[in-house]
């Protein structure tokens, strides 16, 4: 059946299309009934689908269309022919745009995105991106000061080197077969083989084909069986059951950096945390065994995410089980030195994630108060165009901030010096929506307007506290990568195998966000695995190199 196309209909067009329908003595009345039943059924979808908090998202993006957020907006300005903000306790005169020091206007959430996208690097990349590459030297067949060959009696003096790039393909797994020839004495019977090269390891997959392997299946998020298929295709049989082996034994090497991380990063000044979803096959079974309907026992499986600033540096951890993200935090903190302040802690408002016992400054996502705006614009244009618009505004002095590099305490003080009267407004205007009853409490734009004002606290600590992030968007973006698991692979088979994939995952994003690579890092893990047990400390993404140096200088 072909898709049908949508019809945008306010209710008032819809009323009168339905009374057009009931005067139109051509149409009998069975199917009046009909055309009228349809028209109001059409309605009340689009405005359920819409407004309503249902879990059918797939139908929601094949009616109305995924289109991105900007898009949306730029649609209905084009279509408006402005922005300007309307009735129900908002005014036409509301200028949320404030002066600088200087007396000019700041620029809007709109002119901070045009201005940030004039910043983004363009253009073909230069042969300093390619920071991993092997850099061969050509000599041309003349030296300095030999006479020129046009023989106009000049001699050649040295310019500055140029560059040229060339990038080859390669397979994932280089397979090399020795031929070991053997001579045996017709005398004595001994056997005397060839001598393999010293630089082989005793495994046959070596230290590197583990971590590029890791990288694939924990990053790239693919499963075992794609990997199997497409090294069958190229005549290098690898089996599925065969990569768990070597990822199982890399984890083991690296656990003991895994362990050290996570003291590390209970440590940290600020933590972000969150959940997204994780099937478990063993968990599932075991569910489907639990016969008793009175059995209370948590069904679910997550993964929870773990960003933890220490000092200069991000620590990823990423675990995968029944625990909420507040559990994680209880056992990561658990492991805290109990010398150190409470640490700041950003997360969404849900309950699972704030535990009674857990110790620590609680800051709230404002992008999860701005989004419960945003999902239900179509239906309350001016509030929640009023409400994204201020929250624009704070948006863009943070960015400014991070433009100026400014440090903590100085950040603080710009945000309560401009972004401060922004929220002192929005605030107002949210307290006076419903001390006056100029929205229906029990409303989609109800419960938005609720959700901001009672974590008010918690959403604008950045007002208040040095360091305190606006919200938790960096550890969304980061839940992608189990996401992106979960879409390809879609479970783990056990609950160890959701862990062993929980940590090469948190140790390859730590070592992404230390600029480091991850397969140079996961590799020199495996060869100095004897001093990696004694000493993990030194042998974290940012500093395992340096180990590595005064080994060899020791050496």
């Amino acid at each position: 059946m072909k898709q049908p196309s949508r019809i945008e209909m306010s209710s008032g067009d819809q009323n009168d299309l339905i009374v057009r329908i009931k005067q139109n003595d051509a149409i009998s009345d069975p199917d009046k009934q009909i055309l009228t039943g349809l028209i109001e059924f059409n309605g009340w979808l689009q405005h359920t689908l819409q407004e309503k908090n249902i879990s059918i998202s797939r139908l929601k993006n094949l009616y109305f269309g995924n289109s991105s957020e900007h898009g949306k907006r730029k649609k209905k300005k084009k279509k408006s022919g402005g922005d300007d903000l309307a009735t129900n306790g908002t005014s036409n005169d509301i200028e949320p745009v404030e002066p600088d020091k200087s007396g000019n206007e700041q620029p809007t959430e709109t002119d901070a995105v045009k201005n940030s996208a004039k910043n983004k690097k363009s253009g073909r990349l230069s042969h300093a991106d390619y920071t991993n590459a092997e850099e061969i030297t050509l000599t041309p067949e003349h030296k300095i000061g030999d006479q020129c060959p046009e023989d106009c009696g000049g001699k050649l003096t040295t310019l500055p080197p140029g560059m040229v790039v060339k990038i080859t393909g390669q397979g994932f797994a280089k397979v090399t077969k020795y031929k070991v020839e053997k001579l045996r004495c017709n005398l004595c019977g001994i056997q005397i083989n060839a001598s393999m090269p010293i630089t082989l390891c005793d495994d046959k997959y070596d230290a590197a084909f583990k971590a590029q392997l890791s990288m694939l299946k924990y990053y790239m998020g693919l499963p075992f069986y794609r990997i199997q298929g497409y090294q069958n295709a190229l005549g290098i049989p690898l089996s599925d059951s065969t990569q768990w082996d070597l990822m199982d034994a890399l984890a083991n090497d690296v656990n003991p950096v895994f362990s050290y991380l996570e003291k590390f990063a209970a440590n940290g000044h600020l933590i972000h945390a969150d959940d997204t979803t994780v099937k478990i096959l063993s968990n599932i079974k075991a569910n489907a065994m639990i016969t008793d309907i009175k059995d209370k026992s948590r069904r679910g499986t997550y993964t929870t995410g773990i960003l933890s600033y220490v000092d200069n540096h991000q620590a990823y951890l990423f675990y995968s089980s029944k625990n909420h993200a507040g559990e994680n935090m209880l056992q990561l903190l658990s492991k805290r030195n109990n010398e150190l302040p409470y640490v700041k802690y950003m997360c969404d408002a849900l309950n699972r994630n704030i535990p009674q016992e857990l110790k620590a400054i609680l800051i709230n996502c404002l992008a999860h108060g701005r989004r419960k705006f945003v999902e239900i614009e179509d239906f309350f244009p001016p509030e929640c165009e009023y409400v994204v618009k201020l929250l624009g505004i704070v948006y863009h002095h943070d960015s400014i901030t991070k433009d100026k590099e400014l440090n903590d305490d100085e950040r603080l003080e710009y945000h309560q010096l401009h972004s401060k009267p922004v929220i002192d407004e929005l605030y107002a205007w949210l307290n006076k929506q419903m001390d006056e009853q100029l929205v229906e409490s029990n409303s989609s734009l109800g419960k938005a307007i609720k959700y901001m004002l009672n974590h008010q606290v918690a959403l604008t600590q950045f007002l208040r506290i040095p360091g305190a992030p606006l919200d938790n968007n960096i550890l969304e973006r980061a839940l992608k990568m189990p996401i992106r698991i979960r879409k390809n692979s879609m479970f783990f088979a056990t609950e160890h195998g959701a862990y062993v994939g929980s940590m090469l995952l948190s140790l390859i994003c730590t070592c992404v966000a230390a600029k480091q690579n991850p397969v140079e890092y996961l590799t020199a893990l495996q060869i100095n695995k004897a001093r990696v047990v004694k000493e993990p400390h030194l042998w974290m993404p940012w500093n395992y190199q340096n180990s590595m140096l005064d080994y060899h200088l020791a050496a």
